[in-house]
């Protein structure tokens, strides 16, 4: 097994990020090898890999990159043609543990996955309801669900059935700072109460409101 040089500060990293997470950390190369390419022509080494257990994992993850000033790259089946799964950053793997569907609704026709679930192995649970997940990229055997949405994956029939982005109600969106947010279509008065409730979503949506106001023409 090949040999690499360790950049400073990139072991005291890990050894924080394995102190602090119940999922698995990995920097052996042979891991490393293998998160620096994806479908795309690019190849570029990862400082760590990590396969986060659960949301909280994701959260302690994503707090202690923060704090160490490292890039943060999540990543599933790294089907990507254009390269936008390697990086010299930390990875997050949602496709090990955080792959589940978590509620289906048939009557009202949605359903609540985590991001590591593949779109045929949704499809399959789908089925069972008469339902079906349109988007289908070339790649549908494995392609998770977080990075159609990442990519708004479309696919042979979009022209009929939308993108991505036609097929998704709701989203629980971490920022890099540790944040949590729920985001939904908001009428204005609700948007309005987020806004005066304050703190770091308040900014966002209010930064995003300057945006749409400022460019309205």
């Amino acid at each position: 097994m090949s040999k690499y040089r360790t950049e400073p500060g990139v072991a005291a990293f890990t050894k924080r990020l394995r102190s602090k997470l119940d999922g698995e950390v990995l920097d052996d190369s042979y891991t490393l090898g293998m998160y620096a390419t994806d479908a795309s022509i690019y190849q570029i080494l990862p400082k760590v890999v990590v396969f986060p257990k659960h949301q909280q994992d994701v959260k302690q993850a994503v707090v202690i990159a923060g704090a160490e000033n490292v890039t943060i790259l999540p990543r599933g089946a790294g089907t990507s043609l254009a390269g936008q799964a390697v990086g010299a950053s930390m990875v997050l793997d949602f496709s090990r543990y955080i792959n589940k569907v978590l509620e289906i609704d048939a009557d009202q026709r949605w359903v609540k996955v985590q991001p590591g679930l593949a779109r045929d192995d949704l499809n399959a649970v789908l089925a069972t309801h008469g339902l079906h997940f349109a988007p289908d990229p070339a790649t549908s055997s494995r392609a998770n669900i977080g990075g159609m949405v990442g990519n708004n994956s479309s696919g042979t029939k979009s022209i009929l059935y939308g993108k991505t982005v036609d097929h998704v109600l709701e989203a629980k969106v971490l920022l890099a700072d540790g944040t949590m947010l729920d985001l939904y279509s908001k009428n204005q008065e609700e948007y309005q109460t987020v806004i005066d409730n304050g703190g770091r979503e308040a900014e966002v949506y209010e930064g995003f409101r300057k945006i749409i106001q400022s460019n309205r023409e």
